[in-house]
C-alpha cells in the first residue's frame, strides 16, 4: 500500500477498516498514528536510499550544482549552470519567444542531468508527484540540508515531472502554432476576398447558355457571342466565387501561411523541433516520423527545395489538397517539394 498511497488520513481509514475486517480491536488513535508515521519514515528511507543508488556520482555532481552546494560549486568553478533550481521552478510566464527559448532551456539542463531513463518507471505517479510537491515547497537551502538519499531522491522525482511537463507544454505548442497560422491565414485571405464576393445562383444555367451561343456562332468573338447571354459583371463573380473555394484560394491561403511562418514562426519551430524528439511504433505512423527527422534535418538550411537524395514521404503524410501547393514541377518534368511549405503541411495533418 505504501508503495502506492503516503496520505496519512487514507492510511489511517485503510487501518481501521482493515482491523474492522479482521474483527480485531484497534489500539488508540495515537498508537495508530506513531506506528504509521513509522511505516511511512521506514518505506522513506527505503525508497531514497534505493533511488539515490541508481543516480550516478556525475549526476548528483549536477543536481548539487543546480542546488548551489558548496562542493558542487568547488568543483563546476570553471562550468556555468544554465539554470539553478529556483529557474526551473519558476511558471514559464506569457508565451513568446522569450519565454519558449527559457523552457527549452530548462529542459535541456534537466536532460544534462541524465537521470537513468527507468529511475521512476516502474513507481506509482502518485508517489513521484508526492516528492515533487516537497521539493517544489522546499527552497534550495532546505533541500541541502537533506541527506543525501532524500536530497537526490526529491531533485530527481521532481526534475522527472518537471521535464514531462516542460515536453507536453512544447508539443502543445508546437500544435497552437500551427492551427494559429492556418487559422490566421483564411481570415486574412477571406476578408481580402468578402469585400468584394458575391454568390452567383443558377451556374448550371448559364453554362448551358455560354455553350450553346458559343456551338450556334464558333466563329465570332467573345464580346460578340457571350456578353448578350451573360454579362462582364456575372463572368467575374463567377471568377472571384471560384478563387474563393477552389484552389486558388488553397494557394492564396498557403501563400499567406508561408510568408507568416519565414517572418515570424520560423524562430520558434526549430527550435521547438530540436528540443522534442519523435517516436511512435506503430507502422502506420512511420513515415510520419521520418517525414519529421526531415524536416529537423534542414531546419537550419536556407535551401527551397529539398535534395533530390533525401527520401522524401508525401503519399500517407500529406492531404492530396496540400500536395498540390508542396509538388512542383520545373520546365524538365522533375518533381520538386518545396522546404517551408512542407513542414506547415506535415505539421497540420
Amino acid at each position: 500500500m505504501l508503495t502506492f498511497d503516503r496520505n496519512e488520513q487514507h492510511l489511517t481509514e485503510i487501518v481501521y477498516q482493515r482491523l474492522r475486517e479482521l474483527k480485531i480491536e484497534p489500539p488508540t488513535s495515537e498508537r495508530i498514528e506513531r506506528l504509521i508515521r513509522s511505516a511511512l519514515h521506514s518505506c522513506e528511507q527505503n525508497f531514497c536510499a534505493t533511488t539515490s543508488a541508481q543516480i550516478s556520482s556525475e549526476t548528483r555532481a549536477k543536481i548539487d550544482g543546480i542546488l548551489n552546494t558548496d562542493k558542487a560549486l568547488e568543483e563546476q568553478a570553471t562550468q556555468s549552470q544554465p539554470f539553478d533550481f529556483n529557474n526551473l521552478k519558476a511558471d514559464p510566464g506569457r508565451v513568446g519567444l522569450d519565454s519558449l527559448l527559457k523552457e527549452i532551456d530548462k529542459l535541456e539542463t534537466i536532460r544534462q542531468l541524465e537521470l537513468p531513463e527507468n529511475l521512476f518507471t516502474e513507481i506509482s505517479p502518485k508517489i513521484i508527484h508526492h516528492y515533487r510537491q516537497r521539493a517544489s515547497a522546499e527552497p534550495p537551502r532546505e533541500l541541502r540540508r537533506h541527506p543525501e538519499p532524500i536530497r537526490y531522491t526529491l531533485v530527481a522525482a521532481f526534475c522527472w515531472q518537471r521535464s514531462q511537463e516542460i515536453t507536453d507544454s512544447l508539443v502543445e505548442l508546437l500544435i497552437q502554432i500551427v492551427h494559429r497560422i492556418g487559422i490566421r491565414a483564411e481570415r486574412k485571405v477571406d476578408k481580402e476576398l468578402i469585400a468584394d464576393f458575391k454568390r452567383v445562383s443558377g451556374k448550371n444555367n448559364i453554362l448551358f447558355r455560354m455553350a450553346t451561343a458559343s456551338l450556334e456562332h464558333p466563329e465570332k468573338s467573345v464580346q460578340d457571342v457571350i456578353y448578350p447571354v451573360v454579362s462582364p459583371s456575372t463572368l467575374k463573380n463567377l471568377v472571384k466565387e471560384f478563387k474563393s473555394s477552389g484552389p486558388t484560394y488553397r494557394e492564396r491561403v498557403y501563400t499567406v501561411m508561408r510568408a507568416s511562418y519565414l517572418h515570424h514562426y520560423r524562430r520558434m519551430v526549430p527550435q521547438i523541433l530540436e528540443a522534442l524528439e519523435f517516436r511512435s511504433n506503430n507502422e502506420l505512423y512511420q513515415p510520419v516520423i521520418k517525414a519529421l527527422e526531415l524536416i529537423k534535418k534542414y531546419t537550419d538550411s536556407s535551401q527551397h527545395y529539398y535534395s533530390s537524395e533525401d527520401e522524401v514521404f508525401v503519399d500517407g503524410v500529406l492531404k492530396n489538397s496540400w500536395r498540390e501547393i508542396v509538388v512542383e514541377v520545373d520546365s524538365s518534368g522533375v518533381e520538386k517539394l518545396t522546404g517551408s511549405i512542407m513542414k506547415l503541411a506535415r505539421f497540420k495533418h
